[in-house]
């Protein structure tokens, strides 16, 4: 378990979409890059697994950059950050055009790019790629960043950030592949290491998304906000696809799809009176979370009739799907399919300005690593614009505040891996993450209110404290110990902020306070750890108080 140490001017954590741009940005700007990523560049996490949904405003298109915004601003509970918002609108045309030069191809339809419509945009403004897969956009991004000299560490994973004299000074990170430490010095440092989808029971997450960057950020001192808001995605199919995670696009709604319950009522109408499934994914999480709580599910979810729409629609707006029914030999006029919500993407994170900067001098945070942009609720194809605005804003600045700043990490040995003897094993640490992840879906999920949540709090610092009593086993067990306490640390944040938001918003469902207040909380609750508790604030309308 020997420690080795490295010098780079930027050091981007996580290699996904968001860390990819902003280590290209940060490349171009001059700077030396390197990436560290749990997984393989451009193939693991969750920008690898995203059916790839890109929305923008096109100049040819019959749209403007003014309803984008104000989709956006509305669909997320009139509450994210508006010069964000108006950044990511403004900016992510350009961007999409920026992956297409670096060979990302988007569907077609006689010439023009093709718009797909969405229950949430006003607007069609969906662009897809080719494949529906998200490499077909990290794979041109990881190929043109080796092409121009950004370093990489895979199967590396960053277990804390280093201080120096004037803010973030680089990271230590676990080499699981090598079963070493590795000091990164750094002069600036770039969180892009998405969200923390691994906290619960069901998720479209892979496995290795475990909240790291929430609580390194935390741990630094960094403000976070918004970390309440968390999105269930509604329309995940489980039947058939009862072993893959196999996901009904929102444009589906628009071309006619319908839900009902057990009773055969279409449901919907219920909550969304205006628009029924057409809706956003907070309003059908919820939709389709009570039924099933109440006793009126269709096996364990709802049921999806799809035959309003013709072949050439399903196939269009789900090619996956058309494509996994054609191998079954279903037909999606007649198949009896069920959907059920699971957990997707993370509204909050670290609280940033314009340019990807933290609370904590040198460091940066972009993607669903970041919070601000999508207040309350994301909109649809709205996470991939947001990585690679942010992501190439992030990397910039990093590299103007690095280059020619000599990396300052104070000379402090790197600590030991948490190894002991009676330290908890692989097989300890996977039960006790199941455990977290059930209980977590209660306290934390689409529905909400005090008694569970407070049981929540208890559970995670409860596990919190027994993780750092007994430490690790061995070697193998170092990573998943590591993971599990990011996880507590994020549940902690985010089952704090729940607690302190007593109104209902967006994806932030009180069942003890069922009704959204605008006069007492149209704003931000901002979070950061301070000795060994959490100071809660709140930031109304207006640019975040990072000293809050």
């Amino acid at each position: 378990m020997n420690d080795t140490d490295i010098e780079t001017d930027v050091l981007v954590v996580g290699g996904g979409l968001a860390g990819l741009r902003a280590a290209i940005a940060a490349r171009t700007a001059g700077a030396r890059v390197l990436v560290a990523v749990k997984g393989k560049l451009g193939r693991s996490g969750c920008s690898a697994m995203t059916t790839a949904g890109f929305a923008a405003c096109l100049p040819d298109a019959d749209d403007s950059i003014g309803a984008f915004a104000a989709d956006t601003f509305q669909g997320g509970g009139s509450i994210g950050e508006r010069e964000l918002v108006d950044i990511l609108c403004r900016e992510a045309a350009g961007e999409a055009l920026h992956l297409e030069s670096l060979g990302a191809r988007f569907r077609r339809d006689g010439g023009r790019r093709l718009l797909s419509p969405s229950g949430d945009h006003s607007r069609s403004r969906v662009l897809l790629t080719v494949n529906n897969l998200g490499t077909d956009l990290t794979v041109p991004l990881a190929d043109h960043a080796a092409a121009i000299g950004v370093a990489r560490l895979e199967s590396l994973m960053v277990v804390s950030l280093l201080e120096g004299e004037d803010g973030i000074a680089g990271a230590i990170g676990w080499d699981t592949r090598n079963a070493r430490s590795v000091r990164i010095a750094a002069g600036a440092t770039v969180l892009a290491t998405g969200g923390a989808g691994r906290l619960f029971s069901i998720t479209s997450n892979p496995n290795d998304v475990t909240g790291d960057g929430f609580a390194l950020a935390a741990a630094a001192g960094a403000s976070l906000r918004d970390m309440e808001f968390i999105q269930f995605y509604p329309w995940r199919c489980i039947d058939p696809f009862d072993k893959a995670r196999v996901s009904i696009q929102p444009s589906t709604f628009v071309l006619g799809a319908r839900l009902y319950n057990a009773d055969g009522e279409r449901f919907m109408q219920r909550f969304n009176p205006d628009g029924a499934e057409i809706s956003t994914r907070d309003i059908g999480a919820r939709g389709i979370f009570c039924e099933i709580r109440d006793g009126r599910a269709v096996g364990s979810g709802v049921r999806l009739d799809l035959s309003a729409l013709s072949r050439d629609a399903f196939a269009r707006s789900n090619p996956k799907v058309a494509h996994y029914l054609e191998k079954l030999g279903l037909d999606h006029v007649t198949y009896p399919f069920i959907v059920a919500p699971e957990a997707h993407f993370w509204m909050g994170g670290v609280a940033i300005d314009a340019f990807g900067a933290s609370s904590v001098p040198r460091l940066f945070a972009a993607g669903e690593a970041a919070g601000g942009i999508h207040g309350s609720n994301r909109l649809n194809s709205n996470a991939i614009p947001d990585t690679q605005v942010f992501g190439a804003r992030a990397g910039t600045r990093a590299a103007q505040v690095a280059i020619g700043a000599r990396p300052c990490a104070r000379r402090t040995a790197v600590p030991p891996p948490p190894v002991r003897d009676r330290g908890l094993s692989e097989s300890d640490l996977a039960a006790m993450l199941s455990d977290l992840r059930e209980r977590m879906w209660v306290s934390l999920g689409i529905l909400r209110a005090a008694p569970g949540i407070e049981a929540g709090l208890s559970h995670v610092r409860t596990l919190r404290d027994l993780l750092q009593g007994q430490g690790a086993a061995d070697a193998a067990a170092i990573r998943p110990w590591y993971e599990l306490g990011f996880l507590c640390s994020t549940a902690e944040l985010a089952l704090t902020a729940a607690l302190f938001r007593t109104e209902s918003r967006g994806a932030h469902f009180r069942e003890d306070f069922p009704d959204r207040d605008d006069l007492r909380w149209a704003g931000s609750v901002t979070i950061r750890r301070q000795g060994g508790g959490l100071l809660t604030g709140f930031s109304p309308l207006r640019a975040i108080d990072h000293a809050a």
